[in-house]
C-alpha cells in the first residue's frame, strides 16, 4: 500500500507554518485597525441582510468584516502550497504508479483550486460584497468539477482497458478542454436556482463512478485516508448548517461554525488527494 507521507514534520516546517499563520493574522489585525481603510467596502454593492449571515459578529466598517472566518481559510492555503510542491516534483520523477504521479497535471490543478478557494473565500469573508459573494460560488463549483473529472477519466480507462499509472496526454487535454467548458457554464451562464441541481448531480455521479472504480479498478489504495475524507466533509456540512440555522451560535467566540466548515473542508479536500495519490495500479 502507496504511504504518501506530505507531512514529515521538521522545525524548519513547523517554524514556517506558525509564523506564515501568524503573520496571517496580524496582517487582518493591521488593515482593521488602519483608520485609512475604515468603511473601505461600503462603496460596493452589498445585500442587506448579508452583515447576519454568519454567526460570526459582523462589523461592516472593518476592512476585514469578519476576521476569524476570513483567518481559517489559512487551510486552504496550506493544503494548496503542499499539493502544488508533491505535484511539481511528480515533474521530474520516473515512479509512476498511478494516474496522479503519472500525470502531474492533477496535483498542480487541484492545487491552483485550493489556492483560488482561498483567494476568493478571503476576498467574501474581508469584504462580504456581492462580487466577492459570486467568486467564493465559482471556487466551489471548480473544487466540486475536480473529483468528477478524476473519476471520468479513471472510468474511462477502465472503460478502454488502458493502465492508469502512465501518461494520457490526449484524454487528459480533453477532459480539461469539457470541464473547462463545464466549469464556465456552471459559473457564468447558469440561473443560481439551477446551478444547485446540477451540483448535486454532479456528487450523485462522483459517488456512482466511484462505485465503478472502486469495484473493478481499486489498485491498492489506502482507505483510511478516504474514510477520513468522508467523516470530515460531513463534519464540515454539519458545521455549515450549524451556522446558517444559528446552532451552538456565539457571534463573539473565537470559534465560530463557518470557520469550522473551512477547517473540515479543507482537510477533506487534503485526504481526497492521500487517497486518490495512494492507488498503485495492478498492472
Amino acid at each position: 500500500m502507496i504511504r504518501f507521507n506530505v507531512f514529515s514534520i521538521t522545525w524548519r516546517r513547523f517554524f514556517v507554518l506558525i509564523s506564515t499563520a501568524l503573520l496571517f493574522g496580524g496582517g487582518i489585525w493591521i488593515l482593521n485597525h488602519t483608520p485609512a481603510l475604515q468603511g473601505y467596502w461600503n462603496q460596493f454593492y452589498t445585500e442587506a441582510d448579508m452583515g447576519k449571515v454568519f454567526c460570526e459578529k459582523t462589523n461592516m466598517d472593518h476592512f476585514i468584516r469578519q476576521p476569524l472566518n476570513t483567518l481559517s481559510n489559512f487551510i486552504y492555503w496550506l493544503t494548496a502550497v503542499v499539493i502544488l510542491n508533491r505535484g511539481w516534483k511528480d515533474r521530474t520523477k520516473k515512479t509512476r504508479y498511478n494516474i496522479i504521479s503519472a500525470n502531474p497535471f492533477y496535483s498542480l490543478t487541484l492545487g491552483g483550486i485550493m489556492l483560488y478557494i482561498f483567494c476568493s473565500s478571503v476576498f467574501f469573508h474581508s469584504s462580504l460584497i456581492h462580487f466577492a459573494s459570486e467568486l467564493d460560488y465559482s471556487a466551489v463549483y471548480s473544487l466540486s468539477l475536480f473529483p468528477l473529472m478524476y473519476y471520468t477519466h479513471r472510468v474511462l480507462l477502465l472503460r478502454l482497458g488502458i493502465p492508469s499509472n502512465q501518461k494520457h496526454a490526449f484524454s487528459t487535454r480533453t477532459l480539461v478542454v469539457i470541464f473547462s467548458i463545464a466549469y464556465l457554464l456552471l459559473t457564468f451562464f447558469m440561473k443560481q436556482g439551477i446551478r444547485h441541481y446540477v451540483v448535486l448531480g454532479i456528487i450523485a455521479t462522483i459517488f456512482v463512478f466511484g462505485i465503478i472504480v472502486e469495484r473493478y479498478d481499486r489498485g491498492k489504495t489506502n482507505h483510511y485516508y478516504l474514510v477520513t475524507c468522508i467523516l470530515s466533509i460531513l463534519f464540515a456540512v454539519m458545521w455549515f448548517g450549524f451556522d446558517n440555522h444559528k446552532v451552538l451560535c456565539d457571534p463573539d467566540s473565537l470559534i465560530q461554525p463557518h470557520s469550522l466548515w473551512h477547517l473540515f473542508s479543507g482537510i477533506s479536500t487534503f485526504y481526497f488527494y492521500m487517497y486518490i495519490r495512494s492507488e498503485k495500479n495492478k498492472i
